[in-house]
């Protein structure tokens, strides 16, 4: 029996975003027999990033109809949860995810005839991982070899791929006797793409990606989120979803800002040292922060374009020209596996800035609630308006134009209980306005 939840208009569609229904929650058991607990699910949390391979569930579970003792779970179970939404202007959202079940934890029972406890699950590629290991040649570009690995090793519908191959230089080996997603996020530190790092990850709306920071953040924005103390208009209308929709319901942010961990990191200047050992050449790179891509116009670094000297100083010399903070070392083979290129071939000239990309997004990290977006996943990018604080003087709050700007989106906490609230982090590498413009105090 489906479970509705939150305000819905003519008996069945939306008229908040808020409003879902949980229509089946279905368990296969060790027997092969399905059985629907959806009315046994008080809770459920569904978390996605572009930094985890796999989703992650957890269902908490009201138990008052001895649902333990009668199936016996012992983790590995199909759990497959079926969400939807039906629109006010005709058509639905679904979420339809099957799982695998994990973990089962935190028992506790509250009152005689009652238990709760908390059901974890993974995705089934990410179990498939789990009872396997890979050890056999390889040859091809990094993004085809992951998408190889995706559909023979993990059992991967193609249909549910998003897989870019276009990752720089052909490498050659033998794969270390490792499981499946190991490999894949060992071949995804060698992909690159003008520079800029690849991330793989799942999706609950629509899959499995493995994509280039480049083309993330290249991207047209899914939308316009608006952090306002207020909003006008009347409940059931069109505008009044749209409004709810767009409004950012909560923002906080643990901030860490400092340069002083960014440039031990290499975020601004590094240096690569490679060295082949058939040929006996050793070869020294350096990076220097300035004209990489950047989701908002202007860079983290205080700076007169105007200028070239002006800047972070430290003896006398930019932060961006202190190349000997960071160093990278790799080992090179041209004449390794019939003069094919090694594991460590693609780095070298990509390393350093895929790096800085990878410790630049940290520039500024918000987390956000929004209501249930069935459209939104990450790896999207979003802008955030966000209100000052306090009136300059006008009729109306202006622009905060440090906080907002275009954000690329990199994890989100699925929330459905009462209400369908998304717990949004995002994060961007850059500002709207330059960090030299200092502002009136």
């Amino acid at each position: 029996m489906s479970r509705v939840n939150s305000k819905l208009a003519n008996g069945s569609d939306a008229i908040v975003p808020s409003s879902y229904t949980l229509s089946d929650v279905i368990l296969i058991d060790n027997r092969g027999q399905e059985r629907y607990i959806t009315d046994l699910c008080a809770q459920i949390s569904i978390k996605e990033s572009v930094f985890a391979t796999s989703l992650q569930a957890e269902v908490y579970i009201l138990d008052a109809a001895n649902m333990l003792e009668k199936v016996k779970p012992v983790s590995g179970e199909v759990l497959t949860l079926i969400i939807s939404r039906r629109l006010a202007r005709g058509g639905s959202e679904v979420y339809n995810h099957a799982f695998r079940i994990s973990e089962i934890n935190q028992l506790a029972k509250l009152k005689p005839g009652t238990q709760t406890y908390v059901i974890n699950c993974v995705s089934e590629h990410a179990y498939m991982s789990q009872i396997k290991t890979v050890s056999k040649p390889f040859n091809d570009v990094p993004g085809a070899l992951i998408e190889k690995l995706c559909i023979d090793e993990l059992i991967i519908d193609p249909k549910e791929l998003s897989i870019n191959t276009e990752t720089k230089q052909t490498i050659k080996g033998v794969y270390p006797r490792r499981r499946p997603l190991f490999l894949i996020n060992w071949l995804t530190r060698r992909s690159y793409d003008n520079g800029s790092p690849f991330f793989f990850y799942e999706t609950l709306g629509d899959g499995i990606h493995f994509n280039s920071y480049e083309n993330m953040i290249n991207k047209q924005h899914h939308k316009e989120y608006i952090h306002t103390p207020s909003m006008s208009s009347t409940p059931g209308a069109e505008e009044y979803f749209k409004g709810l929709s767009n409004k950012i319901l909560k923002l906080s942010t643990d901030f860490n800002l400092s340069k002083y961990h960014d440039i031990a990191a290499g975020a601004y200047s590094s240096t690569l040292h490679t060295l082949d050992i058939a040929q006996k050449k050793y070869k020294k790179t350096t990076y220097s922060y300035g004209k990489d891509l950047k989701l908002n116009k202007s860079g983290l670094l205080a700076k007169d374009t105007g200028n070239k000297e002006s800047g972070l100083m430290f003896n006398d010399r930019v932060v961006e020209d202190h190349s000997e903070s960071t160093n990278f070392y790799v080992s090179l083979n041209t004449s390794a596996a019939g003069g094919g290129s090694n594991y460590h071939a693609p780095s070298e000239g990509d390393i350093l800035s895929a790096n800085a990309y990878i410790e630049n997004m940290n520039g500024t990290i918000l987390t956000i609630n929004i209501y249930g977006d069935f459209n939104l996943s990450v790896g999207m990018t979003i802008t955030c308006n966000i209100m000052k604080s306090v009136q300059d003087g006008n009729d109306k709050p202006g622009k905060d134009v440090y906080l907002s700007g275009k954000y690329l989106v990199t994890t989100i906490h699925h929330k459905f209980g009462d209400e369908y609230i998304m717990q949004v982090t995002c994060q961007k590498d850059s500002y709207i306005e330059s960090l030299y413009n200092l502002g009136d105090l």
